[in-house]
């Protein structure tokens, strides 16, 4: 898109969008006025018909007001009196005076006689609104209007209506009247069509009146964008010049303003100017440049050379290398070898010393707990010895409580019929110190075998007390031995270890050597193909200098 064009749309384009956003704004704006209007007028129409209706009741309440005060006439006369008067009071061309009594029968009607007497609480419109229930309701509350929809005439399709009623206490009845306010509807339709007719007109004129602006704005825009752009059309003809024909930096722009355009001109001479001297730069550049590439290229070479060389003596330093650090690991894996059979040796040992200390410990433990064994049963011969006295004792007892019952049988038999019951007791007596002395004579034999035991059993316990000990002492011999082998071993592994260490030292000097001579291999590869790289680099750099020289003569300085 040209620039003309873009000015041309940054001109038109925000003017007609102002025109549709004041369109909108003064649509929203008569529209709200429209609604408000017609709600005005609409309110107006319907407070001037309630008027109305209020106005009718009022006359009807006050023609039958007096006839509710007089004294020289009964009740039933002032109904009928009042009736008269309501069935014939009429207004406009079906204008009619109603009433109910609270039952919703019909008292009184001005417009429909046949329909007195008959009750209608219970008719509703056709929307199903209870619309005589509603009245009554108003009415006694102390007047109010309702609205329902209802036929003027039999088969036709219902209308509004509006109705206003009020109580009459004195009787009971509530007094109606009400018309079609359908005519309000068709007025207020006509005074909408009106006002949308000025608000279509107003926004006709708004258009017009956008598009007329917007096209004197465009003839104007037009004429200003040609008078700015002949300088630049004049300066892109100048770079198309210079870009597309034969590059000559010696033109230059006539500056004829002060303006941005004039700054773009002198702008352009300036940048030409600085292109003129850097193409000048560039040529004498180019001649260094030529000579410090073919001195490149024969350092080039001669580094290569150099590299190739150091490359074959350092692949035969590594074979050197490498046939030591074999021996040298050799050398470690047979100490590493012995290493470990001399540690295996010295756990051993260790473990047979743990054993042996293990056997030790648990002798001593058995002499000691034999040596209480037989304390415990020494203890146990002396208990046995004095339960033998005891058991003596109670023998000797039992001995003498025979007697004792003998004597006192002999005395009861003396005694006859009156010592019969003693015998008795003397012959139980005698018998229970014989079981007596057979249990003492028992144990005394129990204890005799458990003397002979336990002195048996001392006598066992002695010897094994000193077969610990024996045994004990050669245990301790073995140790000694163990520890012996222990430390011979420790020596053994000591210069073992010493011996894998300096082959592990040598091991890791060599490879370190190894590792610095293939280091020193990998950065003579390293080195050669930089110098690969730098030949190919000096040969691009020559032919970009032979390049650059044929650019710079496409100038004319």
């Amino acid at each position: 898109m040209k620039i003309k064009t873009k000015f041309l749309t940054l001109s038109i384009v925000p003017m007609i969008l102002v025109v549709l956003a004041v369109m909108l704004v003064v649509q929203w704006q008569l529209h709200q006025l429209e609604q408000d209007e017609i709600n005005v007028i609409r309110t107006e129409m319907l407070e001037a018909r309630q008027q109305e209706l209020q106005n009718y009741i009022d006359m009807a309440m006050g023609a039958i007001r007096p006839l509710q005060h007089r004294l020289d006439m009964r009740y039933q006369e002032k109904i009928a009196q009042a009736t008269e008067v309501l069935n014939g009071m009429t207004f406009g061309e079906n204008g009619f005076i109603y009433g109910y009594d609270l039952d919703g029968k019909i008292v009184f009607h001005s417009g429909d006689s046949d329909a007195i007497g008959k009750t209608v609480i219970d008719i509703t419109d056709p929307d199903g609104k209870p619309f005589v229930r509603d009245v009554i309701d108003k009415a006694l509350e102390g007047g109010g209007f309702v609205e329902y929809r209802w036929p003027r005439e039999a088969g036709a399709e219902p209308s509004p209506r509006l109705t206003f009623a009020r109580e009459i206490e004195v009787w009971g009845w509530v007094i109606a009247t009400g018309f079609y306010i359908d005519d309000i509807d068709a007025e207020v339709a006509r005074r909408e069509a009106s006002i949308a007719h000025i608000i279509t007109q107003t926004m006709i004129w708004i258009l017009v009146s956008g598009l007329t602006l917007a096209l004197l704005v465009s003839a104007v825009n037009l004429l200003l964008s040609r008078r700015m752009l002949a300088p630049l059309q004049q300066t892109a003809q100048a770079l198309l010049d210079i870009a597309e024909g034969e590059g000559d930096l010696t033109r230059r722009l006539d500056v004829n303003s002060r303006d941005e355009v004039g700054d773009v001109a002198r702008g352009f001479n300036g940048f030409v100017d600085k292109i003129h001297q850097l193409v000048k730069e560039v040529q004498i550049a180019v001649g260094s440049l030529s000579e410090s590439t073919e001195a490149m290229t024969q350092v080039v070479e001669k580094t290569q050379a150099d590299t190739r060389q150091q490359r074959e003596d350092t692949g035969r330093t590594a074979v050197s290398i490498q046939e030591m650090v074999a021996a040298v690991q050799e050398v470690a894996s047979s100490a590493t070898m012995a290493a470990e059979a001399a540690q295996q040796a010295d756990t051993n040992a260790r473990s047979g010393d743990r054993v042996v200390e293990e056997t030790i410990r648990s002798i001593n433990q058995l002499a000691d707990d034999v040596h209480r064994s037989a304390e415990v049963i020494t203890r146990v011969g002396a208990d046995a010895d004095n339960i033998g006295s005891v058991v003596s004792v109670i023998s000797d007892i039992a001995e003498q409580t025979n007697l004792l019952a003998l004597n006192a049988a002999i005395e009861a038999a003396r005694a006859g019929d009156q010592g019969r019951g003693f015998s008795v007791v003397a012959d139980e007596v005698r018998t229970l110190a014989s079981r007596t002395q057979q249990s003492t004579e028992e144990i005394q034999r129990m204890i005799e075998r458990l003397q002979s035991g336990a002195r048996e059993a001392v006598t066992v316990m002695s010897r094994s007390r000193e077969q610990s000990a024996a045994t004990t002492e050669r245990a301790e011999d073995a140790t000694r031995s163990l520890q012996q082998i222990t430390a011979s071993v420790a020596t053994i592994n000591e210069m073992n270890t010493q011996i894998a260490g300096a082959a592990e030292q040598q091991t890791a000097v060599a490879n370190e050597i190894e590792g610095s001579v293939q280091q020193v291999a990998v950065i003579a590869d390293k080195a050669d193909q930089n110098a690969a790289i730098l030949a190919d680099t000096t040969a691009g750099m020559a032919a970009l200098e032979q390049r650059l020289s044929q650019l710079v003569m496409t100038f004319r300085v």
